[in-house]
């Protein structure tokens, strides 16, 4: 039998692994939703062009590839030409310069407005995006990257 020396020892542990037990927060939080699941833009830079696919996109984060096919280094930017949100400040991303046959890469959020993306000098006309209202999000998609 034990003795009573020892019992009180064992009683403390559980009455304070009791009191620890009932800690806590009964307060509730707001689950925030996932951002949208991020876009990949792929652009080209033509000797007489750029092109840029998809050219319309829902507003959330986006990652731009750009490859230089133009035969000459290239400096690209992409900027926010008409947000329609004020809210929205003026999106203003520039790349290194891009070697001749090489890519780059750009992230960027965007939102509600037109997009241009332009190589510095007049050479070549920019090429224009455009993002209408934001694309869902990806709360329930599961296995994403």
């Amino acid at each position: 039998m034990l003795k009573p020396i020892r019992i009180a020892p064992i009683l403390l542990v559980a009455l304070v692994a009791l009191l620890a037990a009932g800690c806590g927060s009964n307060a509730r939080t707001a689950n925030k939703l996932r951002p949208p699941v991020p876009l990949q833009l792929n652009a080209s830079l033509m000797p007489k062009r750029i092109l840029i696919s998809p050219k319309q996109v829902g507003g959330g984060p986006v990652t731009l590839i750009v490859a230089n096919l133009s035969g000459i280094n290239q400096k690209v930017t992409f900027g926010a030409n008409t947000p329609t949100d004020p809210t929205n400040p003026t999106l203003d991303s520039q790349t290194t310069m891009i070697a001749a046959n090489n890519t780059a890469t750009m992230k960027a959020e965007l939102k509600d407005g037109t997009y241009s993306l332009a190589v510095e000098g007049d050479t070549i006309p920019a090429a224009l995006l455009s993002v209408d209202g934001e694309r869902p999000s990806a709360q329930n998609d599961l296995m994403l990257p």
